[in-house]
């Protein structure tokens, strides 16, 4: 018997071992055909002895596929020019997560540039679509189910709430948790910064963190940040709310990159973290981790997030009914830059 040069067993090497053609062990395993049922269980049996696994590639081809799920990511305009967001460690992760979900599922995953026309996707060909982070009434959902490829987002679409196809953390419960931690250790004027966007976790993140400063009496001290020049403006805005006449005891950076910014406009104004200001950032890093202090974070589980989401397109693709969104518990890292007791 041979064997592939990756040491996958073959259709061919059913048929050898079984003594039939590659036609008659083709219609067995896919129930087509004239075929004996002892002649179709033998066969099975055969194949199931060998360890035969059929070649999504090849499913894929027949019905018409490609056998590629492509992954956007947001993109973000610097100085004019466009970039995606791969080099920031959420998204990095995301991406091998995806990669590796769908390549134990045999699909080959495809990172896009920006897209925006039919005419783009169909060059590409996707059999379905990962969407991270989508604007709200995002227009590329809509094209791309109308072009019959589904779609699956990490975060939803904040303007199509009926919409089950996506997985996200519990936004709104991860800030009351940090809120809370924050709380407990004895602060009393939190601030936010926030990026400015339409995306679902920022807008979940603010309106909680707005609702439980209500609840506790506290006032909200929230600055919006571009998610365009992620560390000079997060810099900036830390600066303006430490200038302030009653400066935070301590601040959330909502975004990945805008820990450095405030860490900066810490450093360079003498303020001791976690002694003058506590500071905890939305999204977990390496530069949360490797700080000095290390600075506290929710850590959303990216490779999860983006396992659930292959998991749920794949299971579009088959046609098997998707009827919920999947939520993937996050995690609050408590770390020195907000330990005071």
């Amino acid at each position: 018997m041979t064997k592939t040069a990756g040491g996958r067993v073959t259709i061919r090497d059913v048929a050898a071992a079984a003594g039939v053609s590659v036609t008659t062990v083709s219609d067995a395993l896919n129930n087509k055909g004239k075929l004996r049922q002892e002649t179709r269980e033998r066969i099975r049996e055969t194949a199931a002895s060998l360890g035969y696994r059929p070649s999504r590639v090849a499913q894929a081809f027949r019905q018409g596929r490609t056998g590629t799920i492509a992954l956007v990511l947001p993109h973000r305009d610097v100085s004019g020019n466009e970039h995606d967001m791969i080099g920031l460690d959420y998204y990095m992760t995301i991406a091998s997560g995806s990669a590796r979900a769908a390549f134990g599922e045999g699909y080959a995953l495809m990172l896009t540039p920006r897209i925006s026309t039919e005419d783009e996707w169909r060059l590409i060909g996707p059999d379905g679509v990962v969407l991270c982070d989508p604007a709200a009434s995002d227009p590329r959902i809509d094209m791309l189910e109308g072009m019959g490829i589904p779609v699956v987002s990490i975060e939803r679409d904040p303007d199509r709430p009926e919409r089950p196809f996506y997985v996200s953390g519990d936004n709104e419960q991860n800030m009351r948790d940090l809120l809370a931690h924050l709380h407990r250790e004895g602060a009393r004027r939190i601030a936010l910064l926030s990026a400015r966007s339409s995306w679902a976790w920022t807008i979940d993140g603010e309106q909680a963190y707005l609702s439980w400063c209500a609840e506790h009496g506290l006032a909200p001290m929230v600055a919006h940040v571009s998610v365009d020049r992620l560390e000079a403006d997060s810099y900036r805005a830390a600066c303006a709310l430490l200038d302030a006449d009653e400066p935070p005891d301590a601040l959330i950076a909502s975004a990945e990159q805008y820990s450095e910014g405030a860490t900066r406009a810490c450093r360079e104004r003498g303020v001791r973290i976690p002694e003058d200001l506590m500071l905890a950032i939305g999204i977990d890093n390496r530069f949360a981790q490797q700080s000095d202090p290390p600075i506290t974070a929710i850590d959303l589980r990216p490779a999860e997030q983006a396992g659930a989401a292959v998991t749920m397109l794949l299971k579009r693709l088959a046609n098997e009914t998707v009827d919920r969104p999947s939520v993937v518990p996050s995690r609050l890292r408590v770390r020195a830059s907000t330990r005071r007791s």
